[in-house]
C-alpha cells in the first residue's frame, strides 16, 4: 500500500471514529452499520468504497462532515505562482518559469513542486508570498 492510500485510508478511519463519537453511538449499534453499510464488523477490515459508504451513512445521520484540508505545500505552491502570475508580478507565468524559480530558491532541481521536501517546499511558499505581499512597481507614484 502506498504512503498516499495508507494516509487516505487513516483519515478515513479517523474520521469514521468521529462521527461514530459524534453520534454516540454505542458498540453494537457501531458494528450493526458496519456490517450493513459495508459488510464487515471492524472499520479495518473495509475497502475505500466500504468507508465511504460508511462516511455517508455517518453523515446523512448527522454527524459533522470533517474539514479537509484544501490543499498542501505543492498545491499552494501551483496556486501562489498562478496568482502571481494573474496579479501580473512575474513576466512568465508558466510551470517552467516555477521550476527555474524552485531551483533558484531550493538550489536543487526538481521535476515537479510535489517532490519537494517539507523544509524546501516552506522556503518555496514563503519567497511567493512575500513576492505576492510586495507592491507593485507600476503602482508605485
Amino acid at each position: 500500500m502506498s504512503k498516499l492510500a495508507r494516509d487516505n485510508r487513516n483519515a478515513d478511519l479517523a474520521r469514521i471514529h468521529m462521527a461514530k463519537a459524534q453520534l454516540g453511538l454505542d458498540d453494537a449499534t457501531y458494528r450493526t452499520v458496519l456490517m450493513a453499510q459495508g459488510s464487515v464488523s471492524s472499520a479495518r477490515d473495509l475497502d475505500h468504497a466500504g468507508r465511504q459508504r460508511v462516511l455517508r451513512y455517518l453523515e446523512a445521520q448527522g454527524a459533522a462532515p470533517a474539514k479537509k484540508r484544501p490543499f498542501g505545500q505543492p498545491e499552494k505552491i501551483v496556486w501562489l505562482w498562478k496568482k502571481l502570475s494573474e496579479t501580473q508580478r512575474i513576466r512568465d507565468g508558466s510551470p517552467q518559469a516555477l521550476l527555474a524559480f524552485i531551483a533558484r530558491v531550493t538550489g536543487a532541481g526538481y521535476s515537479h513542486a510535489r517532490f519537494l521536501p517539507v523544509a524546501d517546499a516552506t522556503k518555496v511558499i514563503e519567497a511567493l508570498k512575500a513576492m505576492l505581499n510586495r507592491p507593485k512597481a507600476d503602482a508605485q507614484p
